[in-house]
């Protein structure tokens, strides 16, 4: 520490320094110096007062960090921010919920778009809502063969809706990346590769349906593919992750046990091969 500091604790009657602090905390500061810089803290000691006694003698930020890392503590990670004022306001107002009352209302109006777009992407999979999307009961006859005419798709409710909830998601996504402070570091983030996997689909979608109203596509191979298409628009389900600390936290949680569930599943799959094994034969 500093030799300053000390001297107001010097007894010159006896020659020695009294330090009226925690005695089991002081054990623990003695013995990091007698051990070359190994600190422990006592068990039956809090962790506010042992934080205060590192700090009262000085051991450095260096110490206090890695003590904090041996703990558990969570570092809070860096917030880099744009130099232009404007492009910081908006940053902050379409990133950070909590930094005003306006960001807060734009993070809500993004979570009912979600919850919305959810909805519907369920609904369509409903029989009675499924049969609206195949063909029409408008009979037409061409060289003697009955056929049906199929719907206009972009006049389907569900159609509207969906484009309404993506014109939103692109103009979010769109603000996010102009008002960045780094470009390649926007791309590297996996909520913002969520957000783009989330709404290509509709773009691809929307471009097979006007190959196919030109006749430029096979309409069996087009729906093939709008199926698959459709069904990656599941992932919209994890941009409520953006907007929910306890979904941030869980797969904090799971990316920090990969290992031990990757352990579990293996002998899961074990186990599913060794008693439908015993199943069969």
């Amino acid at each position: 520490g500093d030799p300053r500091k000390r001297m107001r604790f010097f007894d010159p009657l006896r020659n020695e320094y009294f330090f009226d602090r925690n005695r089991p905390s002081f054990d623990a500061i003695l013995y990091y110096y007698q051990s070359g810089g190994k600190l422990r803290r006592p068990a039956n000691v809090p962790m506010d007062i042992f934080m205060e006694e590192i700090k009262f003698y000085d051991l450095g930020e260096d110490v206090i960090e890695k003590f904090k890392d041996d703990e558990g503590f969570i570092k809070e990670e860096e917030r880099p921010l744009p130099e232009n004022e404007f492009q910081r306001q908006v940053w902050l107002l379409f990133e950070y919920p909590e930094s005003s009352g306006a960001a807060r209302g734009i993070a809500i109006v993004s979570v009912v778009v979600i919850l919305i777009s959810i909805v519907i992407f369920c609904m369509e999979t409903l029989p009675e809502f499924r049969d609206g999307h195949g063909f029409s009961e408008d009979h037409f006859s061409v060289n003697g063969t009955l056929g049906m005419e199929k719907p206009n798709p972009f006049t389907d409710p569900f159609f509207i809706v969906e484009t309404l909830c993506i014109v939103w998601f692109s103009f979010e996504l769109m603000v996010r990346f102009f008002a960045s402070p780094s470009k390649p570091a926007f791309f590297k983030n996996i909520m913002n590769t969520i957000d783009i996997v989330a709404i290509i689909p509709y773009f691809i979608t929307l471009g097979l349906e006007l190959a196919e109203s030109q006749g430029n596509g096979q309409q069996a191979m087009s729906l093939a593919i709008l199926r698959v298409i459709r069904l990656v628009r599941v992932f919209r389900i994890f941009k409520l992750s953006r907007h929910s600390k306890g979904l941030q936290i869980l797969g904090k949680t799971l990316q920090a046990s990969m290992r031990e569930l990757g352990l579990l599943i293996f002998f899961l799959f074990i186990g599913v091969i060794l008693f439908s094994s015993a199943v069969y034969f």
